[in-house]
């Protein structure tokens, strides 16, 4: 368990330097990247923001890289809920490095009214990370993670 955390964490670090390379420090959640928004009730109610065509493409891809262990293995339900418990726990993660790694936002400004994207807050939580916490924790908890 512990070599996979670590794993995660490291991915998640390099994979939010790369993105702030892609969206620049002061533009973050794709403003000024050339993709397709939505925003909406649903949008609004699941993450607490809108969704863009970057996002939603950089999650299929890390939805298939998730899964490339079963190129090696077959299917199996508890291995499939670890992987989706993890693959919730990584989005956090990454986002969360995004604002370490970024010295125009910081942790100073990871609050409420200071990200434009994060639009609703539990306490000093974007909505997404708790859902994203919640859900994660159910699945690792079903699939039994050690």
């Amino acid at each position: 368990m512990v070599k996979i955390i670590i794993f995660l964490l490291v991915l998640a670090a390099i994979h939010a330097k790369q993105e702030l390379m892609i969206e620049g420090k002061k533009a973050g959640w794709a403003l000024k990247l050339p993709c397709w928004r939505i925003d909406n009730k649903c949008t609004q109610l699941l993450l607490g923001k809108e969704i863009t065509g970057y996002h939603v493409w950089l999650l299929i891809m890390f939805f298939f890289l998730f899964h490339s262990p079963y190129l090696f293995i077959t299917f199996a339900l508890k291995t499939e809920l670890n992987i989706l418990g993890l693959f919730c726990w990584y989005w956090i993660a990454e986002d969360w490095f995004w604002f370490l790694e970024n010295n125009f936002y910081g942790l100073r400004n990871f609050r409420p009214g200071r990200i434009f994207w994060h639009k609703r807050w539990i306490w000093f939580l974007p909505v997404s990370y708790v859902w994203g916490m919640i859900m994660g924790t159910v699945l690792l908890i079903l699939g039994g993670l050690k």
